[in-house]
């Protein structure tokens, strides 16, 4: 991959880079703090990638209360397809350079990440299908209830939490032609982890996102999953869906070896090895995830650096040490 361009910095890249700091830090904390790890400019673009594909997400879903879309608003413009056609559309003027904005100091937050993000997709040439990939991902959130497959969960995956993680490596820097794939791999077990800690959340809003085939395998209905029950199928469901997301970072951590050396490598061991713990989390409450959401405490988050070191550390080709 070649090195990014480089550029001069400009008053209005320093407030737009700010802002996409800011609204990271608040966000995405366990992403802000990898970025740590990294140089001024890549964690500038990072958190800027991140705040405008939380951008993309929340175009597309404004609200996020409903899970399906009546067919009968499609043809809205204020419809899902009405938004995707306008998140289109502002990618189309964002890779032309043609994005309108009022001066730097009239400026919201967001539009300050406008401003950042066209400085980001042209400094280190982002693709602009993975931005497509992850809305037309988040339209299935509108569209989609359920799930009958893990096939057809994993597709969702990967256009949302794989793209994500597409775009995070190409800031990185990837050095091995199969860096995208394995950090897109990655980005479908973290997304997959959200999935499993926000089943309440995700209730809430009329989604199962678990395969309908998993549930019948486990003989976990979908009346036990409304009403919350934690019984042994739910354990025994629950186990497997974990040990699959575990899979996925186990094949995906190869990605972290084939990113640039310069930072970059420990702060996406850093991100790996946080999201991952979220399933460990999940385990230590007994799987019961309806009654209080898994998560890490900060000293949990800092006793899990050396790990994330030993990932970083790690050179291609070697084991895999362990995540989880």
């Amino acid at each position: 991959m070649p090195p990014p361009a480089t550029a001069t910095t400009t008053s209005a890249d320093t407030a737009a880079f700010g802002a996409a700091r800011d609204l990271c830090r608040q966000r995405d904390p366990d992403l802000f703090f990898a970025s740590t790890f990294l140089s001024r400019s890549k964690r500038d673009a990072i958190c800027a990638a991140i705040t405008f594909c939380r951008m993309i997400a929340e175009a597309i879903r404004p609200d996020d209360q409903g899970a399906v879309e009546p067919a009968s608003s499609r043809c809205s413009t204020d419809s899902a397809d009405g938004r995707l056609a306008m998140v289109h559309d502002r990618l189309d003027e964002l890779y032309a350079g043609t994005v309108e904005l009022p001066l730097p100091e009239f400026r919201e937050p967001t539009q300050h990440v406008l401003h950042a993000i066209g400085v980001v997709v042209r400094r280190y040439g982002i693709p602009r299908e993975y931005f497509l990939d992850l809305a037309t991902g988040c339209l299935a959130d509108v569209r989609v209830a359920r799930y009958a497959t893990w096939a057809s969960l994993e597709k969702y995956c990967r256009q949302t939490g794989g793209a994500v993680a597409r775009v995070v490596a190409g800031v990185l820097g990837m050095t091995h032609s199969d860096a995208g794939r394995q950090a897109e791999q990655l980005g479908i077990a973290v997304r997959l982890t959200a999935i499993l800690r926000d089943l309440t959340a995700d209730l809430a809003r009329g989604r199962i996102y678990l395969p309908l085939e998993d549930l019948a395998r486990f003989r976990y209905s979908e009346r036990d999953l409304a009403g919350g029950v934690v019984n042994d199928r739910f354990r025994d469901l629950m186990g497997f869906e974990i040990e699959r997301a575990r899979s996925l970072y186990r094949g995906g951590a190869e990605a972290i070896g084939w990113l640039a050396g310069d930072g970059s490598r420990l702060a996406a061991a850093t991100i790996t090895v946080l999201a991952a713990g979220v399933l460990s989390s999940i385990e230590r409450h007994g799987y019961n995830v309806f009654s209080a959401t898994a998560g890490l405490t900060t000293s949990q988050k800092f006793r899990r650096l050396p790990a994330a070191w030993r990932l970083a550390r790690r050179e291609p080709g070697r084991p895999i040490p362990k995540i989880v």
